[in-house]
């Protein structure tokens, strides 16, 4: 419990989840023996109400769908288990969990390189989740992109898969080369990539990517080629549209108030250029970055010709 405080308050302080998703997901991580009114030497501890006991089991619900597919699952669906031996099945599911064990320490050796990308001048403020576009875009996805595409040699070459089958027999080392075992470390890496996001706070990347394994599992039974990393940029980028569609729809809104605003002020004030009117907004009204002193200019002269649009 100590860890997963420490964890989680490193990631809110460094942005990457708001202090309110700290709080609720160290909410989540306690064990079940604090979801109880308990009584320690006359000081109240933890009581759960009903709500915080429905979060708790849809948030171990999700982590428990992350598990899937599962080793049985890929093994039955390609590395044809149901055609298997005994000793057969059991070197399928022991070559699945060899491959994981590869993924967990590559996932461990190699740090999300999020500061390199967490540079957030030139966005506005907003006041979303962690998963707002400003840093889902900025840092968290490129992140996320470089761990798979640093793995992505050791799938092409062969070189791990060999490496691994060393510990069999010719015959189960040729059985399994016959399988598509570049789709398992692909599966498996994904399935790695969606519990690191769910173990950091970021349940919307954590679907991304086990959507994405979901998918290359279903690609696999029908024998069709699923690219994960463009289905994933592909949700993003229908993601971001819909967002800036919301965002300039609320813009569009909002300007003709502000135009009509700006007006009253620059009546109000008896200024008599739109210059003038523009500094003082500028200095005593519109004291964000946005909207910028041309732009307050722009939809005074607008506003003077009857334009509020």
């Amino acid at each position: 419990m100590p860890r997963e405080r420490h964890r989680v308050t490193n990631y809110a302080r460094l942005g990457l989840i708001t202090r309110t998703t700290a709080i609720h997901t160290l909410m989540l991580s306690l064990p079940c023996t604090y979801f109880n009114l308990r009584v320690c030497k006359g000081v109240n501890m933890y009581h759960v109400t009903e709500d915080e006991r429905a979060h708790k089991l849809m948030y171990k619900s999700f982590e428990l769908s992350l598990s899937r597919p599962t080793d049985s699952q890929i093994a039955k669906t390609i590395l044809s288990n149901e055609d298997c031996n005994k000793v057969q099945s059991e070197n399928n599911l022991s070559f699945l969990g060899r491959v994981r064990d590869v993924v967990v320490m590559f996932l461990q050796r190699n740090e999300l390189e999020y500061r390199q990308h967490n540079n957030l001048e030139d966005n506005p403020q907003c006041e979303c989740d962690y998963d707002c576009e400003c840093y889902l875009n900025k840092f968290i996805m490129p992140a996320f992109k470089n761990l798979a595409l640093k793995f992505e040699p050791y799938i092409k070459d062969d070189s791990l898969v060999n490496r691994i089958l060393e510990e069999y027999t010719v015959e189960e080392k040729e059985r399994l080369l016959s399988c598509n075992l570049r789709e398992v470390l692909r599966l498996m890496l994904y399935k790695g990539l969606a519990y690191l996001a769910f173990e950091h706070g970021l349940y919307d990347v954590a679907c991304w990517h086990h959507e994405a394994t979901v998918l290359m599992y279903g690609g696999a039974i029908t024998n069709e080629r699923f690219n994960p990393s463009e289905y994933i940029e592909s949700e993003l980028s229908a993601r971001n549209k819909s967002k800036a569609n919301k965002r300039w729809s609320k813009h569009n809104q909002t300007r003709p108030e502000k135009k009509k605003q700006y007006l009253q002020i620059m009546d109000e004030q008896n200024f008599t250029t739109f210059a003038e009117t523009a500094e003082y907004i500028k200095q005593n009204i519109e004291t964000d970055k946005k909207p910028s002193y041309d732009t307050i200019k722009r939809w005074l002269s607008q506003a003077s010709k009857g334009d509020f649009l």
